[in-house]
């Protein structure tokens, strides 16, 4: 007598019965005709019951229900696309995919966006790297992100060179994007972003270093200031750079205070 492993034979159990099921579906097609097949969607078989959702986080099973607009009385054969488009509007959704698994399951895959700084206006709310405001509490779980300044202390409503807040917010909020994509080890250590007319500023570390720059980030040169940073400690130790400006084209400007005298070098006695 020939035994067959028990996990193959659940898997052709699994197979044999999803091969009924499709058969019956298809049986009950045939019998129905051209217009029977057109009222399928309508048959109580085909109402949404499951949602299984992939790729969330922030977002609940609920709230991917709500979002896609979808109730007991959906059917599974509703467009893939109209229902993509309704989760998509969602602010927290940065992209969806949903297919369809009868007679009443809808699978979906989400792309949840990414918080990358905090804005003050005034409460403080997390935005995405497009500027959009992110419906996340900042204390559940609490964000270590980077506050994003856009405003000048003479105008509430604008920048200091006219421009909208909002723009100057996005504008900042793509930056600190860019700046993660190009060295995440220095995005770890941003804690504040501004933006001043045509210059934004960039404060780092506990020390306060400041990286001024001309929005867009010009891509590369931020490496290529921390080369020249480090160059600029190994040659004046006894130095503390304080800011990094790469507002010009052909150079990057090193400003360097004093460093602290300490007792480990001896000029504190």
């Amino acid at each position: 007598m020939r035994r067959v492993p028990l996990g193959r034979r659940l898997a052709r159990r699994r197979l044999r019965g999803r091969a009924l099921r499709w058969g019956s579906l298809l049986a009950v097609a045939g019998s129905l005709g051209y217009t029977g097949v057109r009222a399928l969607p309508e048959l109580k078989l085909f109402r949404v019951q499951t949602i299984e959702a992939t790729g969330i986080r922030r977002l609940t099973v609920e709230m991917v229900w709500e979002a896609a607009d979808v109730d007991s009385t959906t059917s599974v054969w509703t467009s893939p696309a109209l229902l993509e488009e309704r989760l998509e509007r969602h602010p927290l959704v940065a992209g969806a995919r949903v297919e369809r698994s009868p007679p009443s399951t809808l699978v979906i895959a989400i792309e949840e966006a990414v918080p990358i700084a905090l804005v003050a206006s005034p409460l403080v709310e997390p935005v995405d790297a497009s500027g959009t405001v992110l419906p996340i509490d900042p204390r559940v779980p609490l964000l270590d992100l980077p506050l994003i300044s856009a405003l000048d202390g003479t105008n509430a409503a604008e920048g200091a060179a006219g421009t909208d807040a909002r723009t100057a917010m996005r504008t900042l909020a793509r930056d600190l994007h860019q700046l993660g994509e190009m060295a995440p080890e220095v995005l770890s250590v941003v804690s504040e972003a501004r933006l001043v007319g045509s210059d934004a500023t960039l404060l780092l570390g506990d020390e306060g270093l400041r990286v001024r720059y001309t929005p867009p980030l010009p891509e590369g040169r931020l490496l290529k200031a921390v080369v020249v940073m480090n160059d600029a400690h190994a040659r004046f130790p006894a130095r503390t750079a304080t800011e990094i400006d790469l507002r010009f084209a052909d150079q990057v400007v090193v400003r360097t205070t004093p460093r602290p005298p300490t007792e480990d070098d001896g000029s504190a006695r």
